[in-house]
């Protein structure tokens, strides 16, 4: 049995959207072969925009620290939230294009582990790559 009925889990989903303010793509990098046929990071390949909502960490080291999955400690720069349905994983980047409606110069963020998926959205834990 369900917790939510699919109405109920429809109108969460709805509302979770509803109050993300900022907006995001998420990149897929592919790796490529340098000349001596090394593997090296290719250039990013980023989506469609999409709404999601970016807190930033208020620099509460405990309260910041995230546990990577090979068991490193290390501290997110922020933490966002996304639409249910969203295709994303650890291997990922995310660059955030807008604040609160208004385009920003882009800030791209690597993904601290698996993103959690809830009932209404999924979260996950950032750290600043680049600007």
């Amino acid at each position: 049995m369900s917790l939510f009925t699919a109405s109920e889990l429809a109108a969460l989903r709805a509302c979770q959207t509803a109050f993300m303010d900022d907006a995001c793509q998420v990149g897929t990098y592919t790796p490529t072969q340098d000349t001596i046929g090394a593997m090296i990071d290719g250039a990013a390949a980023y989506a469609a925009e999409i709404a999601c909502g970016l807190e930033m960490t208020s620099g509460n080291a405990e309260r910041d620290e995230y546990r990577t999955a090979d068991g490193t400690i290390v501290n997110a720069d922020a933490k966002l939230r996304l639409p249910h349905g969203t295709t994303i994983a650890e291997t990922n980047v995310v660059k955030i294009t807008k604040r609160q409606g208004t385009a920003i110069a882009a800030v791209v963020y690597e993904i601290l582990g698996k993103p959690a998926v809830g009932p209404s959205g999924i979260v996950c834990y950032l750290r600043q790559v680049s600007t």
